[in-house]
């Protein structure tokens, strides 16, 4: 059992050094990391962060994708290598995206207590992790474009029940829908009252 953790984390230590983020981080350093984390592997999609919750502990993808979303929108797709959720773990605020695997993935889970160690005992790492929070705030300075506004939209108003039926019967007797009986009375509405 304890010569499969030992391969498992060597090869752990070989996947983190085929990574450009952690070109400056010796393999004794490498070690220290991989010793520190939780390695959990995943055949199917699996949350990692969630938006709006306290920071516990960052991930590194070793293998697959995730998914960034802030709200239901997906801002980013990150793939091996990357860094996950080290930004508000430093800064001690609430995460600000969910970040979930696309389907199969493994990932390093390092615990704040265990990342604060690191950092203190591993200077390139505190510079890898710098670099890494500059690239994600930096990815993030971009606002997201506007949504399109929808084609169509329910309009909610308090009319006279009389003359919403008078209206429906007239568009019934003209054999229109209704809704585009209405968006014609509304379009002439506005023409008929518009200063532009």
């Amino acid at each position: 059992m304890k010569v499969d953790a030992h391969a498992h984390e060597e090869n752990d230590i070989r996947r983190l050094r085929e990574f450009a983020t952690f070109d400056k981080l010796s393999d004794s350093d490498l070690k220290r990391i991989v010793s520190a984390a939780h390695h959990t592997s995943t055949s199917a999609p699996l949350p990692l962060i969630h938006e709006q919750t306290p920071s516990d502990s960052c991930y590194i993808l070793l293998s697959g994708e995730a998914g960034v979303y802030v709200g239901q929108d997906r801002v980013a797709l990150v793939g091996p290598g990357e860094v996950i959720g080290e930004s508000a773990l430093r800064r001690g605020k609430l995460r600000s995206a969910t970040v979930t695997t696309t389907g199969p993935a493994e990932v390093l889970r390092i615990e704040r207590d265990d990342l604060d160690r690191l950092l203190e005992e591993i200077p390139a790492l505190r510079e890898t992790m710098d670099a890494t929070v500059a690239r994600h705030a930096f990815a993030a300075l971009p606002e997201q474009p506007p949504k399109p506004k929808p084609t169509h939209c329910r309009v909610d108003a308090l009319v006279p029940t009389e003359l919403v039926e008078r209206f429906e019967q007239a568009a019934e007797g003209a054999g229109v829908r209704v809704s585009a009986a209405l968006e014609d009375a509304l379009t002439q509405w506005t023409q008929r009252n518009s200063t532009a």
